[in-house]
C-alpha cells in the first residue's frame, strides 16, 4: 500500500511539475515578451487612409497611426515594422500573428470586440457625410436615392449600413483613396468619412463640403484577444503619452484638432 501511494504521488509531482513548467514557458513566451526579445514591433497600418496613414513625399510612411507607432516602439525600446494593409484585411492579419497589434484607424465597435481586444482609445473621430458643396444633402433622408460611397469593413461602412434609410444606395470600395477618388468623379453623390478625411479633402478643394455628422466615433489599437500583458502596456503607455501631450500633439499634428479627454474601459 505504502509502495503504490509512493508510485501514486510521485507520478502528481511530475505532473504538477510539468504543468509549473508550461505555464511558465507560456507566460515567456507571450507577445510582450517576444517583441522586447526580438526587438521589434510589427504594427499593422493602412497606408492608404490619409490623414491616418499614408506616404509622405520621400515615400515612407507618415501620418497619425505612424506617429502612434513609432512613440509605442520608441517606448518599447524597439525596431518598428509596419505592415501596410487594406481595411478588411486588419483583423485577420492580428489573429494570423501577422501583425502584433493595429493600429489603423481602428473604430471601436462591440462586433469587432469579439474578435479582438482593445486598448483604451487614441483618438475620437466623427463620422460625417462629405458631398459635393452645391448639393442639398442635409440628413440621412436627403440620402434616399443617392449612391454613398464607403471603405468596405471600416466603422464608416458599418455605421451607414445600420442607419441609412431605405432606399440608399450603398457603394463599397476597398480603400480610402478609392473612395474619396469616387466622390471626386462623380462615381457617387456622397461618401462617410471621418471628420480629419473629410477636413483633409476640404483643405484641397472647396468644391466638396463637410454635410452633417452621423456618429462619433472612438478608435483605439487592436490586441488579440488573449494578450492580457500586452494590452495592460499598452494602456499604460498611452495614459503616459497623454500626460506628456505627445499623444495630443500627434493628433493635433496630423488630424488638425487635439481631444479635450479620450475615453476609456
Amino acid at each position: 500500500m505504502m509502495i503504490k501511494f509512493a508510485k501514486t504521488l510521485a507520478i502528481a509531482t511530475i505532473t504538477l511539475a510539468a504543468m509549473t513548467t508550461a505555464s511558465l514557458a507560456q507566460t515567456a513566451t507571450s507577445t510582450l515578451d517576444k517583441i522586447i526579445q526580438s526587438g521589434k514591433l510589427v504594427v499593422g497600418i493602412s497606408l492608404s487612409t490619409p490623414p491616418y496613414g499614408m506616404t509622405d513625399s520621400s515615400m515612407q510612411p507618415a501620418g497619425f497611426d505612424v506617429a502612434v507607432a513609432k512613440l509605442l516602439a520608441r517606448d518599447l525600446g524597439v525596431e518598428l515594422q509596419i505592415v501596410d494593409q487594406v481595411s478588411q484585411a486588419r483583423i485577420p492579419n492580428l489573429t494570423s500573428g501577422k501583425v502584433d497589434i493595429i493600429v489603423s484607424s481602428f473604430g471601436i465597435t462591440a462586433e469587432r470586440a469579439k474578435a479582438v481586444m482593445y486598448t483604451n482609445s487614441i483618438y475620437v473621430d466623427e463620422q460625417m457625410v462629405l458631398a459635393p458643396a452645391a448639393s442639398q444633402i442635409a440628413s440621412l433622408e436627403d440620402l434616399v436615392g443617392k449612391r454613398v460611397g464607403v471603405t468596405r469593413s471600416t466603422t464608416n461602412d458599418t455605421l451607414i449600413t445600420e442607419k441609412a434609410l431605405d432606399g440608399t444606395n450603398i457603394q463599397r470600395f476597398e480603400d480610402d483613396a478609392s473612395t474619396n477618388q469616387a466622390l471626386f468623379t462623380g462615381q457617387v453623390d456622397a461618401i462617410v468619412s471621418g471628420v480629419a478625411a473629410a477636413n483633409a479633402i476640404s483643405a484641397q478643394t472647396d468644391k466638396f463640403a463637410r454635410k452633417f455628422a452621423v456618429r462619433q466615433s472612438p478608435m483605439g489599437i487592436g490586441v488579440r484577444r488573449d494578450d492580457f500583458d500586452l494590452r495592460q502596456w499598452l494602456n499604460t503607455d498611452i495614459m503616459l503619452l497623454w500626460n506628456s501631450g505627445e499623444l495630443q500633439a500627434a493628433q493635433k499634428q496630423w488630424l488638425g484638432l487635439a481631444n479635450e479627454t479620450l475615453p476609456v474601459f
